[in-house]
């Protein structure tokens, strides 16, 4: 069987997306254990780390396909990405900790320092990696 096959922008987009989201899952999940640790914050339940897993890898393949949209339909398109994906990670980190503030009164700085940590992560990754791996797609075929 013959698996060699031309790329096309989109399964590029979508490829590279995965792959952050993969590297952006693992970096999140060690961010979370050692800063757990380290603080000894416990309000941060089992569950919430599924949500961080499948979140990181769901929203960096969003980011892929928002980055083949970008790059096919406006010049100047990994500019504005990547200025697209500052605005939306810092808004997604206040929604994340308003929402928070809706259930509880007084949101701990741990749980803020939390969001806002795997927040940047997805964001940073999500900003470099996925344009990146556009160009160099051997990387992941």
């Amino acid at each position: 069987m013959n698996y060699d096959y031309q790329q096309t922008d989109l399964s590029r987009s979508v490829l590279g997306g995965l792959f952050t989201g993969l590297l952006a899952a693992v970096a999140n999940l060690v961010f979370v254990i050692i800063y757990k640790s380290i603080v000894k914050f416990q309000e941060f339940y089992p569950v919430d780390i599924t949500i961080v897993v499948f979140g990181s890898v769901l929203l960096c393949i969003a980011c892929g396909i928002i980055f083949y949209l970008f790059v096919y339909y406006l010049k100047r398109g990994i500019t504005f990405y990547r200025l697209a994906v500052i605005a939306v990670t810092i808004l997604i980190a206040y929604v994340g900790i308003t929402l928070r503030q809706t259930v509880q009164d007084v949101v701990p700085m741990e749980f803020r320092f939390l969001v806002i940590g795997t927040q940047v992560i997805i964001g940073g990754l999500a900003t470099f990696l996925i344009p990146y791996l556009f160009r160099h797609d051997s990387i992941i075929s």
